[in-house]
């Protein structure tokens, strides 16, 4: 009997870009953690001297996978040679309920439960039973269940918060361009950061003392994360 495979899946929500004659917009990409990963990707020194030096280094083997990041288009990157697919897909499962031929070998328990069904026994008691299986062996939310099992060469680690994730990013690059800023003072700059704490006229020592420490915190904080995710793209995780 033919086996029927359906499109890989990824962990989450993977990029979609449209058709040339209706593309969709940047949310559709920039709304992923894959796009997000690429972006960290893009600020590792180590994996950026690896792709001036076209692929030779220490960084070689990521190199091969992941390719030239210096470009200014995720389109064009993830689509290349299928690239996002093969890096962060799960490779194809079956996915159609049929009938076991005599002498095929069971699926991996991990990925599906095989059962015997007699067929002298009722209909409705085959039934109950089957449900009373499929409960205990499929349990919790489909998209919870395969983001924990997923096979992909390269996975993402926990739950992502893309908004976390952008605005680390964000508060990163700020502290690059502005490297003798100090973290109270960028947290103040940064548009939609900490808002009910940004120094305004009519404060007071104590309320502007107080705000100081709460954004340069803030700041401090994004900016390690930051520093952790894109360190951990060379090493095949994110974030």
């Amino acid at each position: 009997m033919e086996q029927h495979r359906y499109p890989r899946h990824f962990q989450y929500k993977h990029p979609t870009f449209g058709t040339k004659g209706k593309p969709k917009s940047k949310s559709s990409w920039e709304g992923t953690v894959y796009y997000w990963w690429w972006e960290y990707l893009r600020r590792n020194t180590d994996y950026l001297k690896c792709c001036e030096s076209g692929g030779k280094g220490n960084l070689a083997n990521l190199y091969k996978d992941f390719g030239d990041v210096r470009g200014d288009s995720f389109k064009n990157w993830w689509t290349k040679d299928g690239r996002g697919v093969n890096l962060f897909a799960d490779p194809q499962a079956e996915y159609s309920i049929r009938v076991m031929e005599k002498g095929q070998s069971a699926i991996d328990p991990a990925e599906a439960f095989t059962i015997s069904i007699p067929l002298y026994l009722p209909k409705k008691l085959i039934l109950r039973r089957f449900k009373e299986l499929l409960d205990e062996r499929h349990k919790g939310k489909r998209g919870h269940q395969l983001a924990k099992r997923s096979k992909a060469r390269y996975q993402v680690k926990g739950q992502p918060n893309i908004p976390a994730i952008k605005q680390a990013l964000e508060v990163y690059d700020f502290k690059k361009a502005n490297p003798k800023m100090k973290l109270w003072e960028i947290g103040n700059a940064i548009p939609k950061l900490q808002m009910g704490n940004k120094i305004k006229a009519g404060d007071t020592e104590s309320e502007i003392a107080d705000k100081k420490n709460v954004l340069a915190a803030t700041v401090s904080r994004y900016l390690r994360r930051a520093e952790v995710s894109i360190q951990n793209t060379t090493l095949g995780k994110f974030p």
